[in-house]
């Protein structure tokens, strides 16, 4: 992995491969003439993609493959859990899909214009899956970009990610810095990945150079807030600075919510070190310097929901694929305290519950601790009017 520092953001990239990916499940049925062969080298095909590319990769199940069906339940379910053991992978699923998930929590998100009710709403509520709210068009993949338009998920990859902080987007306005870090390290993947292609070593699956893009990732947006911001000014900043890049660079740029506590902890402390004028609204010590993934309140403090899952106006016209909103409860949630929650939020994002069996995700940050499940929030449940007193636990 390539890690570049710049003033106001971090880069990301692979040495001789894309940094991330994604693909539709259509390319599991292709070389696989016997049925009880196909699982097994599509499992290995999988396996040696996601060992190339740090940024993981996305399967798109849009058209399972034929040899699915002829598999027994209980081999079809052992392939469900050998793929979600595959680290970096991440499964997209419609709602008809999820059903068919074994038991236990997937790095899995289901696509559906409203929120997953039956089998699929118990699976989404229990934390099994998350929900991204689908709408007409390509698929938009929480932390990685937006697929090409047609009814078939193309390939698509990443050169790599930037991470970038709200305050931090006045000095990089003229992308001078941005570009040069970002076509050197482009450059040096290339170079990489042709040796690569010429030594035979890339998987059997199509690359091509024309869908190939970039992400840029904000982090900072709770501390953006906090320090008077206005979202809207910052919102065309960065559609100015997404057109300047993809018109140097001729390749597609992703913008999206950064989801990396690691980025915004050494963006914070960049700040800091260098006295950056955004530093201003980080946190007084001794709380540590960092700012917070993605615009909301940071997943790992015990804010209430709403801090967590209300987005800023406007960013749906200019993100290209919904925030991540990782959902912390003491409890699994009712059905109805999970509509109540969505019944606020005009735009809602990609929403993940984790109810306090789940481990919540890594990595784990001694500094930055995830907090007690039992200090969360949890959401009311208007027929039953079951609500967290504000003294609950504390004697």
């Amino acid at each position: 992995m390539n890690l570049v520092e710049g003033k106001g953001f971090l880069l990301t990239s692979a040495l001789d491969a894309p940094w991330a990916g994604w693909a539709g499940s259509r390319f599991l049925d292709e070389g696989l003439a016997s049925v009880h062969a196909a699982p097994g080298r599509a499992l290995a095909r999988l396996m040696n993609l996601t060992a190339l590319l740090p940024g993981g990769f996305a399967l798109i199940w849009d058209h399972p493959p034929t040899w699915m069906q002829a598999l027994p339940p209980e081999a079809r379910q052992g392939w469900w859990e050998a793929i979600s053991a595959i680290p970096g992978l991440t499964l997209h699923l419609p709602p008809e899909a999820a059903q068919s998930l074994p038991g236990g929590a997937f790095r899995a998100w289901v696509h559906a214009p409203a929120c997953p009710e039956g089998a699929a709403g118990d699976l989404w509520r229990q934390g099994v899956v998350g929900w991204v709210p689908r709408t007409e068009g390509p698929w938009r993949l929480p932390g990685l970009g937006v697929t090409a338009p047609g009814e078939e998920a193309l390939p698509g990859w990443l050169w790599g990610e930037v991470s970038l902080s709200f305050g931090a987007l006045p000095s990089l306005a003229s992308g001078e810095a941005l570009v040069a870090a970002m076509s050197e390290a482009q450059g040096a993947a290339e170079r990489g990945l042709a040796q690569r292609f010429a030594a035979g070593a890339w998987p059997d699956l199509p690359f091509s150079r024309r869908s190939v893009g970039w992400r840029l990732a904000l982090v900072g947006g709770t501390e953006f807030q906090r320090s008077g911001g206005s979202w809207s000014a910052a919102f065309g900043q960065l559609r100015a600075l997404q057109a300047l890049v993809q018109e140097r660079l001729r390749t597609p740029v992703h913008l999206g919510a950064g989801d990396a506590p690691l980025a915004g902890a050494l963006l914070g402390r960049q700040a800091l070190r260098e006295g950056h004028p955004w530093r201003a609204s980080l946190p007084l010590p001794p709380a540590p310097g960092a700012f917070t993934p993605g615009l909301t309140a940071d997943p790992r403090d015990p804010a209430p929901l709403e801090a967590r899952a209300l987005l800023p106006a406007g960013w749906e016209a200019t993100l290209d694929h919904p925030p991540v909103a990782l959902l912390r409860v003491p409890a699994v949630p009712p059905e109805a305290g999970a509509d109540t929650l969505l019944a606020q939020v005009q735009c809602p994002p990609a929403i993940r519950w984790l109810p306090p069996d789940l481990p919540p995700p890594g990595p784990f940050d001694p500094e930055r601790p995830w907090g007690p499940a039992a200090a969360f929030p949890f959401p009311a449940d208007p027929a039953h009017g079951v609500q967290r007193g504000l003294f609950d636990g504390h004697e």
